[in-house]
């Protein structure tokens, strides 16, 4: 393949093939693993990311791998880099450039050996207190890849790659670079016999935000800037910060900004400003967290939603395209080690309230929590407008945090919800619940909330009908109920509370949600049966129950567990 910008491809006349970058499976799975993931699905092509070992592997562990893709009919298609280990061409430090070259051509040689059609990676980065040498360091970034072009074309790789970034520090950023990157690589190669193309492997989740958070370049613009040498993609979604970077599940769909039917729309429409008219774009996610029993599990379930995804957006060589199919996202229920939630009419469980701890024992009292067998820590976040107190800041939850595994249960009392559900996931809470009375757009904070792995709940004060839950019912993981009003500890239950419970738990069961019901508010001794009698599965439990005077943190959580018991025996003798 050779690239260039002179083509005469009609409109329309691409083919778009899914494929997958290796990274999610490096140190997790195998590569025969990955590939029968593929065979299932139909997909042919994976580009290898790089590891530690593969600069120093001998040639014969490539051969070997090639053929080994080559009895599953995956082609080894492109070897791109997953870390930013060639970018010593920016340093000037003794032997950086070296070292970089040196293993620059030896992925090229890996390319050749495994019948890549590609080879590529990220330029590399200038260091962000000497950004004076910037230009410098293009400048012998071109010198060595118009070396590199001539060993490509001796080892059989038809093109090499080059990503846009996401950042001044890290060039290509903006249009301008990436054309004067590329002119500048394909003018050589053109000019120039027995060298390999230039290419741009373009990443959907890169735009660009300045030192202010405010966004300069979104992803479209740096797309239409590499159309002409377009020689494979990278398909991630990210946020509207171009911060994290994630798959096209169904919830993150939901969380992320990238719409990849727009994308398709863009390659068809500019098919012929298309240097090559068969192109392969590779899901690339690091998939859920490395190296945890309960998360590496979950890779396969992870790539599937998002290939799902991607199969159903770009057109294969033998269906037509057709403009604006649009992006469907459907409500799930999530697959989560998360909080556990107890089974309603068969367990409850306790969530003890913050707001009545003394922050001056904290952690003593966390211990005992521990040891009683709480099973949450239900966080008041207030804001001082939308409930008249602010009880509990989000440093002290954040430094918390690390000093305990139980499970976080936030409930936000405020106006602004979106910012609070971005707060209380970056300290790591695992529920959240927003109120009906201050979220305007209810049903968006109950999927962002669950776009986040966060299980979701909408919180209701005594006088909210349950109406209310009818078009939101497939979004909720819980319903709280507020049994006094919002602000302040040591309130009476308001006088149709346990009614409002009851009318709760006959609400959801008509309707075949089975999701417990948290209620909060006065879980006094008293109060305790009657509560779970009505239905309440969770007890938010403080200054009333947990804090009484009368004993300890441990016998009073053994008398609100008799007492949950003795009212949950009350429910089900009903």
């Amino acid at each position: 393949m050779v690239i260039s910008h002179k083509n005469t491809i009609a409109p329309h006349n691409i083919s778009i093939e899914i494929g997958i970058k290796t990274d999610p499976v490096t140190y997790r799975y195998s590569y025969p693993w990955l590939f029968k993931f593929m065979q299932r699905h139909g997909l042919h092509h994976v580009q290898l990311g790089t590891f530690v070992e593969l600069y120093q592997l001998p040639d014969k562990w490539f051969e070997g791998l090639r053929e080994e893709a080559d009895s599953y009919e995956i082609s080894i298609s492109s070897v791109f880099t997953s870390h930013r280990e060639l970018g010593g061409f920016f340093r000037d430090e003794p032997g950086l450039n070296e070292v970089a070259y040196r293993n620059f051509a030896r992925l090229i040689e890996v390319g050749g050996l495994l019948g890549a059609s590609c080879v590529g990676g990220n330029p590399g980065a200038v260091l962000r207190d000497q950004m004076d040498t910037k230009a410098a360091g293009v400048q012998r970034y071109f010198e060595a890849m118009k070396k590199l072009m001539h060993h490509g074309w001796r080892c059989g790789v038809e093109t090499l790659t080059f990503e846009p970034m996401s950042c001044t520090a890290e060039p290509p950023t903006s249009s301008d670079e990436i054309r004067n990157f590329a002119d500048t690589l394909d003018t050589y190669h053109r000019n120039t016999p027995e060298t390999s193309a230039i290419g741009i492997c373009f990443d959907t989740s890169h735009g660009y935000a300045d030192e202010e958070g405010i966004v300069r370049v979104k992803p479209a613009a740096l797309l239409e800037a590499s159309l002409p040498w377009l020689a494979e993609m990278h398909l991630k979604n990210t946020d509207d910060m171009y911060c994290s970077t994630f798959g096209f599940g169904e919830m993150e769909q939901v969380r992320g900004i990238i719409e990849l039917d727009t994308v398709r729309d863009m390659l068809y429409r500019n098919a012929d400003q298309l240097p090559h008219p068969h192109l392969i774009a590779y899901l690339n996610v690091d998939g859920p967290n490395l190296g945890r029993d309960y998360s590496d599990k979950m890779l396969e379930q992870e790539l599937e939603a998002s290939i799902l995804h991607l199969q159903s957006i770009f057109s294969s060589p033998d269906r037509p395209y057709k403009a604006g199919n649009p992006i469907t996202v459907r409500p799930s229920s999530l697959d989560k080690n998360t909080a556990p939630l107890p089974v309603p009419d068969k367990e409850v469980f306790v969530a003890f309230s913050l707001e009545a701890a003394d922050l001056t024992h904290l952690e003593t009292d966390i211990r005992s929590l521990e040891l009683a067998g709480v099973e949450y820590l239900h966080l008041d976040i207030m804001d001082a407008h939308f409930a008249p107190n602010m009880p509990l800041g989000l440093e002290t939850a954040r430094q918390l945090r690390a000093g305990t595994s139980l499970p976080f249960d936030a409930h936000l009392m405020v106006d602004l919800n979106d910012f609070f559900i971005r707060q209380v996931n970056e300290l790591g809470a695992n529920m959240v619940s927003v109120h009906v009375e201050s979220c305007s757009h209810l049903d968006r904070a109950l999927a962002l909330i669950r776009a986040f792995g966060m299980r979701a709940g909408v919180a209701m004060n005594p006088a909210a009908p349950l109406q209310v839950l009818d078009y939101i019912l497939e979004r909720l993981d819980f319903v709280l109920l507020m049994t006094v009003n919002p602000g302040f500890t040591g309130q009476r239950i308001t006088p149709a509370s346990l009614k409002k419970i009851a009318a709760c738990r006959d609400y959801l069961q008509e309707r075949g949600a089975a999701i417990p019901i948290q209620v909060d508010g006065n879980v006094s001794f008293d109060n305790i049966v009657p509560m779970v009698a009505a239905g309440a599965d969770i007890l938010v439990a403080g200054a009333s129950c947990v804090y009484d005077s009368d004993a300890g943190i441990l016998e009073n959580m053994a008398q609100v567990r008799t007492l949950a018991a003795q009212g949950l025996s009350e429910r089900t003798s009903k």
